[in-house]
């Protein structure tokens, strides 16, 4: 069965809904140079349709961002070509957006965060969150594997991507957003924050006793640092169980002198309430 077209004009074009999928237009629109003079090629996009009606773009959200804006040369004839595409739901679109993008090219992770956040209809604004592709965080912090659907993670840690983001944190420990949201998930923002916040300001503290958590954790990611141990599922797993030993250290108000690590299996274990998949075995110095 031929694909139905349809010609209409750019400001319906504009009008018509986002996908609930698409990535941040305006930070593309910017790069988009390619789209300041006409070409017949830019005239054809596709949008998903229920029992005929239009609901969403499929592509074309960046051409419809600069027409709008006058950032980019009308057609000519101030027309578009629709390519149509049925589909039952959301879902469909969804699927056809993805499919669509990944002939052009493979979607950026951070593409997808911003894509799962608008989904979820909101928003993250702090230099930790905004630019980082913290998917694999995500997946690690929910079931300790790099399995795990990044679009359905999002929605079920939203409350903590969101009190996390409201902590402003930079961006130097990224690396560290695993046990941060497992932190905030178990303890609330109120109890976890100010740990967190401590590491990214480095104001831990150490005296004859020792160093309270957040020193250690400060001196022990500068180590790693050093001699570039943060990459691979062994580094980022052992990553997370010592931090987590240091966050527990200082909620508990003990000095150290040497980190010890809580398994991976336990953390998951603490904060979910039920056992998920993990290898780890609990160690305790």
């Amino acid at each position: 069965m031929a694909t139905p077209v349809i010609d209409i004009s750019v400001s319906d074009w504009v009008d018509v809904p986002d996908n609930p999928v698409q990535r941040d237009t305006e930070r593309r629109a910017r790069s988009s140079r390619h789209l300041d003079d006409y070409s017949p090629m830019h005239c054809v996009v596709m949008a998903a349709t229920i029992r005929g009606e239009i609901r969403w773009k499929i592509d074309g959200h960046t051409r419809a961002y600069r027409w709008h804006r006058g950032l980019s040369q009308l057609p000519p004839d101030g027309k578009v070509t629709v390519l149509l595409f049925e589909v039952r739901n959301a879902a469909g679109a969804k699927a056809l957006y993805e499919q669509a993008d990944s002939g052009r090219a493979v979607m950026k992770p951070c593409d997808r965060i911003f894509g799962a956040t608008r989904e979820n209809k909101f928003a993250l604004g702090s230099p930790l969150l905004i630019g980082c592709a913290f998917f694999t965080q995500l997946k690690l912090a929910d079931t300790g594997t790099f399995d795990g659907d990044p679009y359905k993670l999002v929605k079920k840690w939203k409350r903590q991507l969101i009190a996390l983001d409201g902590l402003g944190l930079t961006a130097r420990n990224t690396i560290l957003i695993a046990p941060m949201l497992l932190a905030i998930r178990r303890d609330h923002v109120e109890k976890a924050g100010p740990f967190w916040s401590a590491v990214d300001a480095d104001a831990g503290t150490k005296d004859k006793r020792g160093r309270d958590g957040v020193q250690a954790l400060s001196e022990h990611m500068a180590i790693r640092r050093a001699e570039k141990r943060t990459a691979g599922y062994d580094n980022l797993k052992d990553i997370i169980e010592r931090a987590w030993w240091c966050y527990e250290a200082w909620r508990q108000d003990r000095r150290c002198k040497r980190i010890g690590r809580i398994s991976l299996g336990d953390i998951i274990t603490s904060v979910h309430g039920t056992q998920r998949r993990s290898t780890c075995q609990s160690l305790t110095k």
